[in-house]
């Protein structure tokens, strides 16, 4: 119970403080004639070079495949047929152009692609196209999530002292960041000790810190850090009331 009493205490603190003045591998779909093509290039060629790095990424284990994100026929065998609707990212029509990124990887993260487009950021892209895309944080082709320790420097890019943009936004958004990962586990840990019995009042508590968690995991993607936190702190109030003891095993 101290432990926890410290660590919301740590969390208020850096909450105040914050604040300015899927399955399994479908292998290497061989039957898709994209894959099959591009996975023979050599590693020295630029398609070649993409084609490698998505072996083995997080798409081709979700068996999402080159024609989910740029067009074309990968039931085609020839080459012109294959390409056929495929257009170059620097055009405005395809589905890889800068602007058009965000609605592409919405095709499967709906709800993040949602919250995105409530955010400034994707006003910035839509109306300058200077505004960061999906694959600012998270890659392309080896996609991945950024931790605590590297999302300043990310953030950094635009917020910082020589641009006078909020330069206060990458020691916040790591500090925030680091809060997200610290409070999922402290979720886990408490199911773990609880198991509390189904319709119970400490189940429907922590069903609905679940649920708080994970609508603030998705405003992460709205760039709201203050509305995160705001959510993390009903988060950490839903989970207070939790007796301290712990069934025996």
């Amino acid at each position: 119970m101290r432990k926890r009493n410290l660590f919301l205490t740590c969390f208020l603190v850096l909450l105040v403080s914050s604040r300015p003045a899927i399955g399994d591998a479908p292998g290497l779909q061989t039957d898709n004639s994209c894959v099959r093509c591009h996975s023979g290039l050599p590693e020295s060629d630029f398609v070649g070079m993409k084609s490698h790095s998505w072996t083995g990424s997080t798409h081709q284990t979700h068996g999402v495949t080159c024609d989910e994100c740029h067009g074309g026929n990968p039931q085609a065998a020839g080459r012109k047929e294959a390409h056929l609707g495929v257009l170059g990212s620097g055009d405005p029509n395809s589905p890889v152009y800068f602007k058009n990124i965000p609605s592409t990887c919405g095709k499967c993260h709906g709800a993040e692609f949602y919250k995105f487009s409530q955010s400034l950021h994707s006003e910035l892209l839509a109306s300058t196209g200077k505004g960061p895309t999906c694959v600012t944080c998270h890659g392309s082709m080896v996609t991945h999530v950024l931790a605590p320790d590297t999302i300043a420097a990310v953030c950094e890019r635009c917020h910082n002292e020589k641009s006078k943009l909020r330069p206060y936004i990458p020691g916040k958004a790591e500090a925030v960041l680091l809060l997200l990962r610290e409070s999922k586990t402290l979720l886990y840990a408490e199911t773990e000790a609880l198991h509390p019995p189904e319709g119970s009042p400490e189940a429907q508590a922590l069903h609905e810190a679940a649920l708080a968690l994970y609508s603030a995991r998705l405003d992460w993607h709205r760039f709201d850090l203050d509305a995160i936190t705001d959510r993390l702190e009903v988060f950490f109030n839903l989970l207070r009331p939790l007796p301290s003891d712990r069934p025996g095993p």
